[in-house]
């Protein structure tokens, strides 16, 4: 199929008025040479945070390269993206949450990087930083590339945000749209999907940059037990086809990621439950725990691979 561009780049966005322009601004000073930036306005027609959207917006009106796109009501950010998908004719489409930004060479090392690979190479991320709430900025270290469906699935592939996933325009016809009942996890249950059929690169340069969201909800232990609960629910199916060995491997990755949660919440009994249930074996503590401290200590973000014996 021939595109009439290279990238499409999708920006949901919801009551970031404040910071739609940064996005924004981040995709027209790309140097790639072929573009387009579909800002997808979730908050609705006469709503306050549409309205002031709608004002920031319109400084780029007589940009061809800007598609402007209102929802008429808050549908939420799956449907945002899936607005963005039908609407973009890029070779590639690339998402960028509306309070992160892109470096200026992204997109054209991005694209350079898939064109030099086959049909079987879906997907592409590179390295970021996060600013985060302390002041101190964060790193990726995560690089590995391939067949990640099985890491992904782990949650053990740390990509950083939404504002790091890159595919081929024939992978994500293949794949379809995103998954619109998911509120919480929608990229990561896009990213497992694409997965399953194709490999995802990795660009070695850090050309994403992440914000500390100040909107980000604060759950109760009850609350973010039943998150887990759906989340651990919905991704069920999944596994079929694994081994039994890599079954038990994610099902530990989410344990090991519960147990922090109880100590977080200083939840200790039910740590201890837990604990005993889980009977994960005393090698993949250990080498947890040094995985724990190296990230502390670098201040840098990578999964955590569960190998058993």
């Amino acid at each position: 199929m021939d595109y009439d561009i290279k990238v499409s780049v999708i920006i949901p966005t919801y009551k970031r008025a404040e910071d739609i322009s940064r996005a924004v601004d981040s995709v027209l000073s790309q140097t790639i040479d072929s573009f387009e930036c579909i800002v997808v306005d979730d908050n609705g027609v006469g709503t306050p945070g549409g309205e002031a959207t709608a004002a920031v917006m319109a400084k780029y009106a007589d940009d061809a390269r800007v598609n402007y796109i209102r929802h008429d009501v808050n549908k939420n950010g799956a449907v945002a993206r899936n607005t963005g998908i039908k609407a973009a004719s890029g070779k590639y489409i690339s998402f960028l949450d509306d309070d992160d930004v892109y470096t200026p060479q992204r997109l054209e090392k991005m694209y350079d990087k898939m064109e030099s690979l086959d049909e079987s190479w879906g997907a592409c991320y590179t390295g970021y930083v996060k600013h985060q709430a302390s002041g101190k900025d964060q790193y990726s270290d995560e690089k590995q590339e391939g067949n990640l469906f099985f890491k992904a699935l782990s949650r053990s592939l740390y990509i950083g945000t939404g504002s790091n996933l890159f595919f081929r325009h024939s992978a994500v016809e293949k794949t379809g749209l995103f998954n619109e009942t998911f509120r919480r996890n929608q990229d990561l249950e896009y990213l497992i999907r694409v997965l399953q059929n194709y490999k995802m690169a990795y660009v070695d340069d850090v050309l994403m940059e992440a914000f500390y969201d100040i909107r980000t909800v604060h759950y109760t232990f009850e609350q973010s037990e039943e998150r887990e609960i759906n989340f651990r629910n919905n991704f069920e199916g999944y596994k079929q086809g694994l081994t039994d060995k890599q079954k038990r491997a994610i099902q530990i990755m989410y344990d090991i990621d519960w147990m922090r949660a109880c100590i977080g919440y200083r939840k200790i009994g039910e740590l201890i439950k837990l604990i005993f249930r889980a009977k994960v074996p005393i090698y993949i503590y250990w080498r947890y725990a040094k995985y724990v401290y190296d990230r502390w200590k670098r201040n840098v973000s990578y999964g955590f691979d569960v190998v058993l014996k």
